[in-house]
């Protein structure tokens, strides 16, 4: 029960937040179509990445990170984009921290120094694995992503704060589709 409301609080957080639209892609006939949600950011055309927060420098995110992966669930039939650039994850930039001083999500003076849409970064290395844990920069939920290979495909396993892997993103719409009953709670 204490893994589930977190993740519930989350997902619902992640909902409120995003613009969606639907588009469909065919993978050659029309017996295998599939869909791909696109998230869009409607506010901006371009995150600036040439912004300079105090206490902040921009992340450059390792390259096996990089790329435009896919996720699903047991409830869809359609599979998310995730796209990972050199400095963005989606549409938020990514900063690491610098120094040592204390954010404070219930600081007033923060939220209007931090607004939009950027994310705190860190990469980890654990037991011959690379991690990158991000959340929103004056959030207490990381997402972490997590390098591997799942049945001979390349994907980032995807956890949160604990790190215990709850799903997983490939590079083809497809493959998440077919994977996304899979219990991915079983992987270490």
């Amino acid at each position: 029960m204490k893994k589930v409301i977190p993740v519930i609080l989350l997902a619902l957080a992640l909902t409120a937040c995003s613009n969606q639209s639907n588009e469909k892609q065919s993978s050659g006939s029309s017996s295998n179509t599939y869909h791909v949600e696109k998230h869009t950011n409607h506010e901006s055309e371009k995150p600036d990445i040439h912004k300079r927060y105090k206490g902040l420098k921009l992340m450059t995110i390792p390259s096996d990170f990089r790329g435009t992966w896919y996720r699903s669930d047991a409830f869809s039939k359609s599979a998310r984009k995730l796209v990972i650039t050199n400095h963005l994850v989606n549409d938020s930039v990514l900063y690491e921290k610098v120094g040592n001083f204390k954010l404070d999500h219930n600081s007033t003076e923060q939220n209007k120094e931090y607004a939009g849409d950027i994310s705190l970064g860190q990469i980890q290395n654990k037991n011959g694995q690379t991690w990158l844990r991000v959340r929103d920069i004056l959030g207490t939920v990381d997402l972490i992503y997590i390098t591997g290979n799942f049945k001979g495909h390349e994907c980032l396993y995807l956890a949160y704060s604990s790190g215990d892997i709850h799903s997983a993103l490939f590079k083809d719409a497809k493959t998440a589709i077919k994977y996304r009953k899979y219990d991915f709670s079983k992987i270490n």
